[in-house]
């Protein structure tokens, strides 16, 4: 088994020996955090998960404020953690720097791209981390390593500071070992909140637990019923690939418009896997991307009708286990595919998300998600807390 050493080693690209602290008191006092390393950090170079960036990058000028909010707040930031290249992945390996440990499951991929930031969590280095989600990148590791997650209505948080990867997409999130914490970070950017909510009115989305395999959807419906009283729903009205058909050529456009001059410049150097998703961007029909705008506010107005003021939506988190750090390329792909069918769902209609640990399969944690109504964090975070521990953590 890995030391906890061990684990920050392969966690953080940058590790502050004095850990950097602004504020003092606030409903952060005493707390450490680290920092995904797709942030500006005054003074550091903000690399990206890229060996050319690490090389070529000064210095930020400033801090984002996002992580500037944490540290007014009284947290204290212990370092910089790992993420895939240009955020570019789901499964937090990279090639140039290395797979940070999932200290619930070492034998298995972490999750990405906030994947540094959920082995230093996960291990106990540091009381939260804060993230980015465009596809899934905060709520897939808490999923793989049995954390909570949360990824917060787009646009509520400012994501100035903040490499842009799919800027329709792009949010702040964190992640905590459990509920209280995950709620005390989001008091720090939404202002005090009571716990005292109406009880929500839940609908569990039947028809996404059947896109789990090995036994998962069984498992996570299970206590998914236990939630209390809910309503079954069919989420996916359209057609699982119409969501799919919807966010794949918005997120590729999104990069391409993005990245794609960076990325293209003579001599860049990327991992394959990136280079072959930037090269896919470049294709995108912009006849099929006219298209998913559109379908993309139908589907959000349907959802925003279903969710009205009280409604959370619980669907599995990711669709299997963590796959094993040797799984090839082509197993990845297949498990993308899979995993953003349910992921998509809060993505494309800029919803909040809270990942919830709720039990464990072969060994390895699985979570649900709750999705609730635009700046629904709150509720979400209340619910999660008010539920307290649905499995004991590995």
């Amino acid at each position: 088994m890995p030391t906890i050493d061990d684990i920050a080693r392969s966690a953080f690209i940058t590790r502050f020996d004095a850990p950097m602290a602004r504020g003092k008191g606030g409903p952060l006092s005493g707390c450490s955090f680290v920092a995904k390393d797709l942030f500006d950090i005054e003074g550091h170079v903000t690399a990206c998960g890229n060996a050319d960036r690490v090389r070529d990058g000064k210095p930020s000028l400033s801090t984002a404020p996002s992580v500037l909010t944490a540290l007014m707040s009284g947290a204290s930031l212990i370092g910089k953690t790992h993420t895939d290249e240009l955020a570019c992945g789901m499964f937090g390996m990279n090639p140039a720097f290395g797979t940070p440990i999932n200290p619930a499951a070492p034998d298995r991929a972490p999750g990405g791209s906030s994947s540094g930031s959920a082995a230093a969590v996960g291990a106990g280095i540091a009381d939260f981390g804060i993230g980015s989600d465009t596809g899934g990148s905060i709520r897939v590791p808490a999923s793989f390593c049995g954390l909570y997650g949360l990824r917060t209505t787009f646009g509520r948080i400012s994501t100035a500071g903040v490499m842009a990867m799919a800027p329709s997409f792009d949010t702040v999130g964190w992640l905590a070992r459990d509920a209280s914490m995950l709620a005390r970070v989001g008091e720090a950017y939404f202002g005090a909140f009571s716990r005292d909510i109406a009880a929500p009115r839940l609908m569990i989305a039947r028809d996404a637990f059947d896109i789990p395999v090995n036994g998962i959807g069984e498992t996570l419906l299970n206590a998914a019923q236990k939630l209390g009283p809910a309503q079954d729903i069919t989420l996916y009205e359209e057609g699982v690939e119409h969501w799919l058909d919807t966010f794949r050529p918005l997120q590729l456009h999104d990069l391409w418009a993005t990245l794609g001059n960076w990325c293209m410049e003579p001599g860049r150097a990327l991992s394959e896997s990136v280079d072959q998703r930037i090269n896919l961007s470049k294709t995108v029909d912009p006849e099929a991307h006219a298209k998913a705008v559109v379908n993309r506010e139908h589907l959000t107005t349907r959802l925003l009708d279903l969710l009205g003021d009280d409604g959370m939506i619980v669907i599995p988190t990711a669709h299997d286990l963590p796959p094993f750090l040797d799984a090839d390329v082509s197993a990845q792909i297949v498990f993308r595919e899979k995993t953003l069918a349910l992921t998509c769902v809060a993505s494309l209609c800029r919803l909040p998300q809270i990942a919830i640990p709720a039990a464990m399969v072969d060994r390895c944690p699985v979570g649900l998600s709750v999705i609730a109504g635009h700046r629904g964090e709150e509720r979400l975070l209340a619910f999660a807390e008010a539920l307290g521990p649905l499995v004991e953590r590995p």
